[in-house]
């Protein structure tokens, strides 16, 4: 049930460039488009995923989303509060709020701190508890997430993969957030424990009323646990529609690529794969026109020269394509 009409999370325009120098003190010579202007929103307990290629912006937009990264421009209104106007102290008051889940759940843990004290961090850091209340939250947060209390006072070398993402999960939710951001949360774990994960995050979902931007270049995996999905291709989204639309009716070349290459679990259903020819153009000097034409097989003319924006055609299904009739940016 959604807690207001208002989104929970709304990104308007946001830009993302990283200065390309040679040398430590030059000046920058041209600029990295890791983000370029992207839009969306994300309602209460809305999962949002998040898809594309390896370097299309992916991470880059929910670092900046958080304001561990520093937009170049654009707006992220978190709970009706534009997040970049806020001092450090006010961000720091706000971030009890929103939270991340790293792909690697090794390398996103001290590994000279126990379990406890990983779990503990949020909680002492925002001085929500101490003392026997402080042991008894972190009990409780290890065996939401499905870890025994008596994990506490192990290093996160004793454990799989998969249970140091459910440790990186019980940190996550010590200051009941409503956003959660996992960033690739399963693409580091085998088959067999990814759909544990999926299953555990559906669950604390429902517990907790949260909010996902779910991060992931498994399609089947977002299909799974999606409402909605955003494919982002060089810095922007080129398509974006309820999950059961997209996969059912993609209007986007990109996206009917992506989807081809999905494994079908059926022996007597043949797909025929889209293979795209050519390598993704650098962020630093991306096509003019439409990013996507340099592999596009139905490349037109104005394809080159005018880049189409992401236009809705119907049932809230955003295309940023001139196949669809997309308007253009003048």
């Amino acid at each position: 049930m959604l807690e207001s009409a208002r989104p929970l999370l709304q990104v308007q325009d946001l830009v993302k460039y990283y200065p390309v120098k040679h040398g430590s003190f030059s000046r920058a010579r041209a600029f990295a488009k890791a983000v370029d202007g992207i839009s969306f929103d994300i309602a209460w307990g809305e999962t949002l995923g998040l898809v594309g290629e390896s370097g299309c912006g992916k991470t880059t937009a929910a670092m900046t989303i958080l304001r561990l990264e520093e937009a170049s421009s654009g707006i992220v209104i978190f709970d009706g509060r534009n997040l970049m106007e806020l001092d450090r102290s006010e961000l720091r008051q706000v971030r009890r709020e929103m939270q991340v889940v790293f792909q690697d759940p090794y390398s996103s843990l001290n590994p000279r701190m126990t379990v406890r004290d990983i779990v503990a961090e949020p909680l002492i850091v925002h001085k929500e508890a101490r003392g026997n209340v402080l042991e008894r939250k972190v009990a409780e947060l290890l065996d939401v997430v499905g870890l025994s209390p008596s994990f506490g006072g192990r290093y996160p070398h004793e454990f799989s993969g998969g249970q140091r993402q459910r440790i990186g999960l019980a940190r996550a939710l010590a200051l009941n957030p409503k956003l959660i951001i996992l960033d690739e949360p399963v693409s580091a774990l085998d088959v067999s424990i990814q759909s544990q994960i999926v299953n555990l995050l559906e669950d604390l979902q429902q517990q907790f009323k949260l909010t996902y931007l779910f991060i992931a270049h498994d399609l089947s995996v977002v299909n799974h646990i999606s409402d909605r999905v955003a494919v982002m291709y060089l810095g922007k989204i080129a398509e974006m529609a309820d999950t059961e639309e997209l996969f059912c009716d993609p209007q986007h070349p990109y996206t009917q690529a992506l989807l081809s290459s999905v494994p079908i679990p059926d022996p007597a259903i043949q797909r025929k794969k889209i293979i795209l020819k050519g390598n993704v153009p650098s962020p630093v000097n991306p096509p003019w026109g439409c990013r996507f034409h340099t592999r596009c097989p139905y490349k037109m003319d104005i394809c080159t020269q005018k880049e189409p924006l992401l236009n809705d055609i119907g049932g809230s299904h955003f295309v940023a394509c001139h196949l669809t009739g997309g308007q253009v940016k003048k």
